[in-house]
């Protein structure tokens, strides 16, 4: 028996040892499946590879992929990176090598790779380089750009990167309950980004089921475990900074314009007539102003006994300028620094001697790389307005995605009135349509909302309407013609053809079609008391700040009470 109990222990034993090496291949297992991975991200595998004296950008929330440079201690930023995500109002002018930085009521002339710099003619010194040029492109000194913009930065030089905060307000945020690390990803195993510490403050960007994605103290964007942090909360993160002031002036009342077209100057003479059954209006605006060539050299047809005549019954002036000749080409006149500072210069000094009360800038047919010079002339000219003591509005078209580079908040912070041209729904060159739908006008004044204060808004609507023919080919394709034409003419036609319109719901106007013997099919849509009564009461369902038509000349005698009793105080 005792031999018998030696041979099964004798067989046992590597069973049992395999048994206990099983048992700690699987310890180890689950050792390396649940340990923490110490593995750390280089900042260069992290940031990316960089050139000697760059820094790596964080924006806020994100990585950027523009970098910065260091001067010694100085950092430099990215001059696009600025432009469009940090202060919009340096801009780079090209004609004459400088950056051109705008605030209410001076614009600064800063020379590249200069420590000097002038302020209306004024030399000013600010003790380092403001304006940084290399082979890599343009740089601004984040230390001046904290001067004017509400950012601020907290670089780490040891990794060689930057973390910017522009948002300022409630952001979720956590305190670290004990040490711990930042991982690239949400998960042991990802290699760690860095150490965030007891008391630590972290910025929550998302809330994952056990993980949050953070922004930590010195710049990184990673994930801690939740049960690592607590008083998860909103808090307030504020930085000392005061705002530059754009003041503006208001008339005191709603805003009733009227655009006067004027083509040549005996036009002038015709004031008392075209106005003769006009009532409510409070502002004229002549269309005396134009600009001639890519130089900046304006045509006007401007007239002092105009203004004395306007004056005595009431009216302000307000000079309208266009950039409408076909030997302008706004791309050029407004990319040009000269330029712009000649029209400024000519438009308040004419303003002035006339005795206006204010300049109606009507500059269209922007495109899209003009967009940035047309917002930075409008600063321009808004800062000589201001200082002068003119009323200064802009005509803009209706809010689209396509013309997002019309910047609607700078310019609403700059102007004092945005004027929005409620009208060209359809025009020469599209289908047949309303000129100015009801709802083509709301869908635009919530648009302007967005971005421009009530009180800054003016809705522009149309006087006129536009009679569309519509041809049938014999190869079955359709060719599509219209002219404008005004309320008279509308009510000339309907009698000559003996026409009934219907109202259109949808477009808040009568609509009227027939064929002509040949064939033509014409349409109206028509623009008349009732749909514009509607029109206007949007200026004060919205609390606007008044209401403009295209143009005098265009209305009936019975419009001026409709605009006026519907427009509120």
């Amino acid at each position: 028996m005792q031999r018998k109990n030696s041979e099964i222990r004798r067989k046992a034993g590597p069973v049992i040892i395999a048994v206990l090496l099983i048992l700690a291949a699987s310890g180890v297992f689950l050792v390396q499946k649940y340990m923490p991975s110490r593995e750390r991200m280089q900042p260069s595998e992290y940031f990316g590879e960089l050139k000697e004296n760059e820094v790596a950008v964080v924006l806020q929330d994100h990585l950027t992929d523009k970098k910065g440079i260091l001067e010694g201690d100085d950092l430099y930023l990215d001059y696009s990176l600025v432009q469009e995500s940090l202060n919009s109002r340096f801009f780079w002018d090209e004609e004459n090598q400088q950056m051109l930085f705008t605030t209410a009521l001076e614009i600064y002339e800063i020379p590249v790779n200069s420590a000097d710099y002038t302020v209306d003619g004024e030399e000013r010194e600010y003790g380092k380089i403001i304006v940084l040029q290399n082979e890599e492109g343009l740089y601004l000194s984040a230390d001046f750009l904290q001067l004017y913009t509400n950012v601020q930065y907290t670089l780490e030089k040891e990794s060689s990167h930057v973390l910017i905060r522009n948002q300022w307000g409630m952001q979720l945020a956590a305190v670290v309950k004990r040490d711990t690390a930042v991982r690239c990803q949400g998960g042991i195993k990802s290699p760690i980004l860095t150490d965030i510490h007891k008391g630590d403050i972290v910025y929550i960007l998302e809330e994952l089921e056990s993980w949050f994605e953070v922004l930590t103290p010195d710049g990184y964007i990673g994930y801690v475990q939740s049960k690592r942090l607590e008083d998860v909360k909103e808090i307030e993160v504020t930085r000392e900074f005061e705002e530059q002031e754009y003041s503006s002036i208001s008339i005191g009342e709603k805003v009733n314009l009227i655009w006067h077209q004027i083509d040549n100057y005996d036009g002038n003479a015709y004031l008392d007539e075209d106005i003769a059954d006009m009532t409510g209006v409070n502002v004229i605006s002549p269309t005396w102003y134009s600009v001639k060539d890519n130089a900046g050299e304006i045509t006007s047809l401007a007239s002092e006994e105009y203004v004395e005549k306007a004056h005595a019954v009431g009216l302000q002036v307000w000079g309208l300028i266009n950039n409408f000749s076909p030997d302008v080409d706004t791309v050029t006149l407004l990319s040009s620094t000269q330029a712009r500072r000649k029209m400024v210069e000519y438009l308040v000094k004419d303003a002035l001697r006339l005795g206006l009360e204010g300049i109606n800038l009507d500059f269209e047919y922007i495109r899209e790389e003009t967009g940035a010079s047309y917002v930075q002339f409008v600063r321009e000219l808004s800062i000589a307005c201001r200082k002068n003591k003119l009323i200064f509005s802009i005509d803009v078209p209706v809010p689209m995605d396509f013309n997002y580079f019309y910047d609607y908040e700078e310019l609403g912070t700059v102007a004092d009135y945005v004027i929005m041209m409620g009208y060209d729904e359809h025009y020469v060159g599209s289908d047949a349509g309303s000129v100015a739908s009801l709802s083509f006008e709301e869908n635009g004044i919530a648009g302007m909302l967005k971005n421009v204060q009530a009180e800054k808004i003016v809705s522009g609507v149309p006087f006129y309407t536009r009679i569309w023919y519509t041809v049938t080919y014999s190869d079955g394709s359709t060719g599509v013609n219209s002219e404008s034409i005004g309320m008279q003419t509308v009510e000339n036609t309907l009698e000559t053809y003996n026409l009934t319109p219907t109202w259109d719901d949808a477009a808040g106007q009568y609509y009227v079609a027939w064929n002509t013997d040949d064939g033509v099919l014409c349409e109206i849509w028509i623009e008349n008391e009732e749909s514009l009564a509607k029109k206007a009461r949007l200026v004060d369902q919205y609390q606007l700040g008044g209401i403009a038509a295209w143009r005098l000349g265009y209305e009936r005698a019975s419009i001026w009470k409709v605009l006026t009793e519907n427009i509120g105080t």
